[in-house]
Formats: C-alpha cells, sequence, structure tokens
C-alpha cells in the first residue's frame, strides 16, 4: 500500500506540473495573437503569468516536493518513511481542510497573472497591470476586452497550433455573442475590442445600437435589423447584405 500511495502521490504531482505547464504554454500562443494588435500607436500588449507569491502555495509545491524525497532510495524504511510524510503532510490535510484543498488543487492558483504594455519598436515595458486600479475608464474597458478575450481564446481552445479535426477538415467552436458590448464605448476602444477578437479568431455576432453601425461595418458580412410592433407583441428581422447598406447609405448622402 505504501508503494501503491506514493507511485499515486507522484503521477498526481506530475498531473498538476503538466496543467501549469499547458496553462503557460497557452499564454505564450495568446500572446503571439496579441503582439499583432496596437493598443496604441505605439504599444502592444502582453500577458504575464508568474510563480505564484502566496504562502500556502508556495508551501503546498514544497511538501509535494519533500514528501516524496530521493526517489533513488526505494528501501522498504525510505518508503515507509516518504508514506508517513505524504500521510500527514498531504492526505490528511485534504481530508480536513476543504479551502485549503481547493486552493493548492486549482493550478491557476500556482500563477500570478498580470498584463505588460510594452512599445513596439523595443519591446521595452511601459506599464505594467496587476488590476485596473488608478485606471481611466477607456482604459478600464481596453483591459478588460483584452482580458475576456484571450480568456475566450483559451477557453475554446484556439490557442492550440493544431485545432481538432472532424472527418479531416479542422473544426473548433468560436462563437461569441456581444451584447451592446460597445454602446458605453468611444469609437477607437470598440475598434481596438473587434480588431482584437478578429486576430483571435473568434466568430461574433454583434447586438449593437444603429449609431455604432459605422465602428463594427468593415468587420461584418450581414446587418440583420430587429423591430418590435408598438404593442410590443410582434417582432421581425430583416437582414441585409452589408455591401447593399453601405451602397445605400452612400446614396441617401448624395441626395
Amino acid at each position: 500500500m505504501n508503494e501503491k500511495v506514493i507511485i499515486a502521490i507522484s503521477m498526481f504531482k506530475s498531473d498538476l506540473e503538466k496543467q501549469e505547464e499547458e496553462i503557460e504554454l497557452a499564454i505564450f500562443d495568446l500572446n503571439e495573437s496579441l503582439r499583432k494588435i496596437d493598443y496604441t500607436d505605439a504599444t502592444y500588449i502582453e500577458l504575464r503569468c508568474d510563480k505564484s507569491k502566496h504562502r500556502e502555495i508556495r508551501d503546498y509545491r514544497a511538501s509535494l516536493r519533500s514528501c516524496l524525497g530521493d526517489v533513488a532510495k526505494q528501501s522498504s524504511e525510505d518508503n515507509e518513511e516518504r508514506f508517513q510524510r505524504i500521510r500527514t503532510q498531504l492526505i490528511e490535510r485534504f481530508k480536513s481542510e476543504d479551502r485549503w484543498t481547493k486552493l493548492v488543487t486549482d493550478v491557476r492558483n500556482w500563477l500570478d497573472f498580470s498584463v505588460s504594455e510594452r512599445y513596439r519598436e523595443d519591446d521595452e515595458e511601459k506599464e505594467h497591470h496587476t488590476d485596473s486600479s488608478g485606471k481611466s475608464g477607456g482604459q478600464k474597458v481596453k483591459l478588460a476586452y483584452t482580458i475576456l478575450a484571450s480568456a475566450i481564446a483559451y477557453q475554446f481552445g484556439l490557442t492550440h497550433t493544431e485545432p481538432p479535426t472532424l472527418n479531416g477538415i479542422h473544426k473548433s467552436f468560436r462563437f461569441v455573442v456581444l451584447d451592446e458590448a460597445f454602446s458605453r464605448s468611444d469609437d477607437s476602444n470598440a475598434r481596438y475590442a473587434i480588431e482584437l477578437f478578429k486576430n483571435l479568431d473568434l466568430q461574433l455576432l454583434v447586438i449593437t445600437p444603429k449609431d455604432k453601425i459605422n465602428v463594427i461595418e468593415s468587420y461584418i458580412d450581414t446587418l440583420h435589423f430587429v423591430s418590435n410592433s408598438p404593442a410590443g407583441d410582434y417582432s421581425k428581422v430583416i437582414s441585409v447584405a452589408i455591401e447593399d447598406f453601405q451602397q445605400k447609405h452612400r446614396d441617401t448622402a448624395t441626395v
């Protein structure tokens, strides 16, 4: 039993470390896409993930290493000593401390995430953001869009170099609905967000007031105008190709 427990904990440790590595690789891939987008005229955004400074996380990782000890020592006495460390430092805490268990076994807590704004010319850091405090409304919106789009791309697995296939055809789910996401944004921030989603290969359905169509029209194929009856008991949808809409707008402007 000592041997099986030791093997199980060793595999558990390796699995957690693999999850951590996968997150770091995903951040690397996301940064490849983010680098193509101008955060400002002179800067781009880079996501950062560093080893957590949280004391409980650091202590837990140290316990994982110390419990297994020197794997070259495989005598029955070594295994018994190893088993007792695992029992007292890990298993008993897992059974009795639910909050601690959830904290230390969620690999996302092993990393501290932040955002670095860098100059495109020489890659020097301009600003480092661990949160949005002290930023203007527009800056907060841009940071929020960056984090949101990156998180969606990561969740959908769009950071993988080879997407999953179906019958030999690359397919992946990447559909996102934005419901009046730009109603309180200025045009430059709205365009930044659309460009961000485009570079992360996300397919968008944008729900927006008519006065924001000019911001997104160069990124869309079709407009769907939704209207309600005065009584609110009947609605209809009219679809218009973006080229037809733009031509009609030009014709109206020349009248």
